[in-house]
């Protein structure tokens, strides 16, 4: 009935000519309604001139309502790409450590090889002294390969350690980032509440 009145005096029109606009509805029906907004603008208060008339409700929700829904698209956004980064972080952690684990699978490997070699040494030392000498520097060189092994595997080790602290260090700044972005989402949310608080007086006045 309102967008039929549009910007027209409910006082100067009547039941016919908003039939004809509306093209449905009985008389009295439409009679009835036209009453009512008549005495609704009656009743409502004067504005002095160059006062400002209070915000329509439906305004403010629609203003609100808007807010809010870029607030949500914004903070789920900020949150998909976080949980990214964090899984692409703990992916490459994860493979920095089957990288360790693959390497120490490797030098156990060559312990085991070694420490049977040794034995073969010892059982060829015991039946030919002669080979005795040839027999101890090829122990320390693999004692060498096996020392530097080790040393690889501690600087891999601290490598993926490094790492996994520096990725877990990135995923807390960026949630703190997020947490920040949601304190000021919260920030205007309270704003707009104050601003609707401050208009509810007018809007019952």
């Amino acid at each position: 009935m309102k967008s039929a009145l549009a910007d027209t005096d409910p006082s100067s029109t009547n039941a016919g000519a908003l039939r004809q606009i509306l093209g449905r509805g009985s008389f009295a029906t439409i009679q009835k309604h036209l009453d009512g907004i008549r005495a609704e603008r009656a009743s409502a208060p004067a504005i002095a001139p160059g006062a400002t008339p209070a915000a329509p409700a439906d305004a403010i929700a629609a203003i609100w309502g808007a807010a809010w829904a870029q607030a949500q698209v914004l903070t789920l956004a900020r949150l998909e790409a976080v949980t990214a980064e964090r899984d692409a972080a703990r992916a490459l952690a994860a493979a920095q450590a089957q990288d360790v684990a693959a390497l120490a699978a490797e030098v156990d490997t060559l312990t085991a090889a070694s420490e049977a070699q040794t034995k073969e040494q010892a059982q060829a030392l015991a039946a030919a002294q002669a080979t005795a000498t040839e027999a101890s520097a090829q122990l320390a060189a693999q004692a060498q390969e096996l020392a530097a092994a080790r040393a690889e595997i501690e600087r891999v080790t601290t490598a993926a350690a490094a790492a996994a602290a520096l990725a877990d260090r990135e995923a807390e700044i960026k949630a703190q980032a997020l947490q920040a972005a949601i304190d000021r989402q919260i920030d205007r949310y309270t704003e707009l509440k104050s601003v609707m608080d401050h208009l509810k007086p007018l809007k019952a006045h």
